[in-house]
């Protein structure tokens, strides 16, 4: 299966730099370590227990899915892409991807659910709200066109980097 990219950062790079930047960086956000589901799908869901998602590509242990009928819109801002990420057939990562010019919205949004984010590298176009249980992480890179908004479920991802 082909690996699925938007831009330049495609899902792979996107889940290896947030790791790198969650493995990093901590600002402890209670509102983010509240979070037990994304749209409904609980974290660590085994993939075959779940109807309606759709394989869009893989690499090894992880796999990434598109669910009919999810919602194109948060709050007010249209979304391009939602995709669902798997570590060997376990729910860990979502990824929404959303033109780059409601980036400054979306980090509203946040920071109202979440509270105020932190820049681990003082850049303004790369913010991390990170709880106990799962990190947001809200980039927009080089592309005008789109910007991503990353959820992580950090049991698994701890697993995923305990093993490199």
């Amino acid at each position: 299966m082909k690996r699925f990219q938007i831009g330049r950062l495609g899902i792979f790079g996107l889940c290896a730099t947030a790791a790198i930047i969650f493995s990093l960086f901590g600002c402890g956000s209670p509102a983010a370590s509240e979070q037990d589901a994304f749209r409904g799908v609980k974290w660590g869901s085994e993939v075959g227990t779940l109807s309606g998602f759709t394989q869009i590509a893989q690499d090894g242990d992880l796999a990434f899915y598109e669910k009919s009928g999810d919602t194109s819109q948060m709050g007010e801002i249209k979304l391009d892409r939602t995709v669902y990420g798997f570590h060997k057939g376990r729910f860990y990562t979502a990824m929404i991807y959303f033109p780059a010019a409601d980036f400054n919205r979306m980090k509203e949004v946040l920071s109202k659910q979440l509270g105020e984010p932190a820049q681990p590298d003082k850049s303004p176009s790369k913010l991390i709200w990170d709880g106990s249980n799962v990190s947001v992480l809200l980039t927009s890179g080089s592309s005008p066109e789109a910007a991503r908004l990353a959820y992580l479920f950090k049991p698994i991802q701890l697993e995923i980097e305990l093993k490199k």
